[in-house]
């Protein structure tokens, strides 16, 4: 699967308040690697929102079609451009219960729609269910980004 350009995920996950002109659409992407713990080679892609199929959706399509094996534990990784909506909040943790070999951290670069309520319960619902979702922070001093979402929901 061919992986973002960087000029893409540089102006998709740009997290900044205010975006300088020219203006362009921000898409909803869920770029994810996917490492075995046995050491293999990770497993890189992205998709991005479809008509009727939110990026979360497509992914845990994605890795269902895989055939993973069973008996081995991986880690997955997804970086979002924005933060799960309710729907796909319920849907990933569902999909992550029920395949207890993943382990499964969220990177979001925006909260979509964080002050209102079901989209709050969504992310408490992905967190209580040990799915971690931290928001991307601006680069600090060394270039390297931080942020929890904890102190993001009330």
């Amino acid at each position: 699967m061919a992986l973002l350009t960087a000029e893409t995920f540089r102006l998709q996950f740009n997290n900044r308040r205010r975006l300088r002109r020219p203006y362009y659409p921000r898409k909803a992407l869920l770029c994810y690697q996917l490492t075995p713990q046995n050491g293999s080679t990770p497993t890189r892609g992205y998709f991005e929102n479809k008509k009727k199929c939110h990026a979360e959706i497509c992914f845990i399509n994605e890795i269902k079609s895989m055939g993973l094996d069973e008996t081995q534990c991986y880690q997955v990784t997804c970086y979002l451009t924005w933060s799960p909506c309710s729907s796909c909040a319920w849907k990933l943790v569902d999909f992550i219960q029920a395949h207890d070999h993943l382990n499964l951290r969220i990177f979001a670069s925006r909260l979509y729609y964080h002050w209102c309520k079901p989209q709050q319960e969504g992310l408490r619902l992905l967190c209580g269910s040990q799915v971690p979702v931290e928001v991307m922070g601006l680069p600090d001093s060394r270039g390297t980004c931080t942020g929890s979402l904890h102190g993001y929901i009330v």
